[in-house]
């Protein structure tokens, strides 16, 4: 019967069965009815899509497809042709920055030309992200700001509160802002974004500053509508907040903008036609055009169930209540700590996601990861590091201390109990 309790979901995920699980935000265990539709691809129908005619093709690929619309729909909210399947956040928002430097290639009405492109970038324009970041919505943009000679432009973040905060983005936006890079929620403390006042911030500074979110910790986790968000683009990973497969994700790209913009790969399955000297890239399916040589198929597919799971047999605001349930047990427990910093929003838990990041004094933090899983039984399984955002953990003033922080992030399954397990164990390792 549906929606799934957490005991089911458990019980399709058997890691919970030896393990206290609490690293769901750099990935998660994947549940047997997205494995077994992985499987039920290479037992029965293991074919490559878009390229035979044969029935087991057809089906790979009606199956690809489909699992295309899911994702597209239930996570996203937007149409399977504005969404590019991905290894993951990393390449979408790598495919991203490559667009905007390079022009579009194309054969049109008989010429081969390059096309008006997303940008014109001119001396004086800026690129802006927040400091709060994981690298992947960093690195891109610095690189592109260096390759196009645009200006690198920060928005701090709300050290208090964690919160990127709409009057911080006014300051650092104008009319020369090309391009605004802003996370969707913080993999570092866990709160989430206003992104539509953010988008809107940007939009009214300058009206073609194209905005993308970085939604890595947000599909999946909560409900999330693109069109509502008004963003240009959304890049995310299936093996985070939708139990999916590792490599496999998603960009979404406005239409308006997707047909104007440079596939970063082409080859086979992107082109209508090809000739000893030019190429048609395919009109059929835009998002196709950006997906060069056979796909990662069966993941993809995987993806797709794992949306279906996520969306349909639990439902998506039953996993943001459940994670906020968690979470605020979990922050009111080490509150109550002596010696234990927790970082980010502690009293406005709707702002938070399924995402606490600690510290307990005297510990560096990787040892207290280590503790965590060699002193308890069962293991507890955490992050601890900077979980890639240095620039995040210097300015929280963690990095030189603790190494970065200590992170347990939850997900649907997790149980209160799991959590007071966790708490008991902090609070023996902070000496109590």
């Amino acid at each position: 019967a549906l929606p799934l309790t957490p005991e089911q979901v458990r019980a399709d995920i058997p890691l919970t069965a030896k393990y206290i699980y609490l690293d769901n935000c750099a990935t998660t265990p994947v549940p047997r009815p997205v494995v077994e539709a992985m499987l039920e691809y290479f037992y029965d129908y293991c074919a490559n899509v878009e390229r035979g005619a044969y029935s087991i093709a057809s089906l790979a690929n009606e199956r690809w497809d489909i699992a295309r619309a899911k994702t597209a729909r239930l996570l996203l909210g937007c149409e399977p042709d504005e969404l590019i399947f991905t290894r993951n956040t990393t390449e979408a928002l790598c495919m991203m920055a490559y667009a905007l430097e390079h022009p579009l290639l194309d054969r049109v009405g008989g010429a081969f030309k390059e096309h008006e492109p997303p940008v014109r970038w001119e001396r004086g324009d800026n690129i802006v992200f927040s400091d709060l970041e994981h690298h992947s919505n960093m690195m891109p943009w610095i690189r592109l700001a260096k390759h196009v000679g645009a200006e690198v432009r920060v928005v701090r973040f709300n050290r208090r509160s964690g919160l990127i905060e709409p009057s911080a983005l006014e300051e650092v936006v104008d009319e020369r802002t090309k391009v605004l890079a802003i996370q969707h929620a913080s993999n570092v403390v866990g709160v989430v974004h206003p992104v539509e006042e953010l988008v809107k911030v940007a939009k009214e500074a300058n009206p073609d500053c194209i905005v993308v979110v970085d939604g890595s910790q947000g599909p999946g986790h909560m409900p999330v509508d693109v069109k509502r968000i008004g963003c240009d683009a959304y890049a995310f990973s299936g093996h985070k907040g939708p139990l999916g497969p590792q490599g496999s994700g998603g960009l979404y790209v406005r239409r308006e903008l997707i047909e104007r913009m440079e596939p970063m790969e082409i080859g086979g399955g992107t082109i209508a036609d090809v000739s000893t000297h030019d190429y048609k890239l395919r009109d059929d399916m835009l998002s196709k055009r950006w997906e060069a040589g056979t796909p990662s198929i069966a993941c993809l597919i995987g993806l797709g169930r794992a949306a279906e799971y996520v969306a349909k047999d639990i439902g998506l605001e039953r996993i943001k209540a459940r994670e906020e349930r968690l979470t605020e047990q979990f922050i009111e427990g080490l509150l109550d700590i002596p010696g234990v910093e927790v970082y980010g929003e502690v009293e406005d838990i709707s702002i938070k996601s399924g995402v606490v990041s600690f510290n307990i004094r005297g510990w560096d933090s990787h040892d207290v990861s280590l503790a965590l899983d060699s002193e308890f039984k069962p293991p507890i399984l955490m992050r601890a590091g900077h979980h890639c955002a240095i620039p995040a953990c210097r300015a929280l003033g963690v990095l030189e201390r603790y190494g970065g922080t200590v992170r347990a992030s939850f997900h649907y399954y997790n149980t209160p109990e799991e959590i007071e397990a966790a708490l008991k164990a902090v609070r023996k390792l902070a000496g109590m």
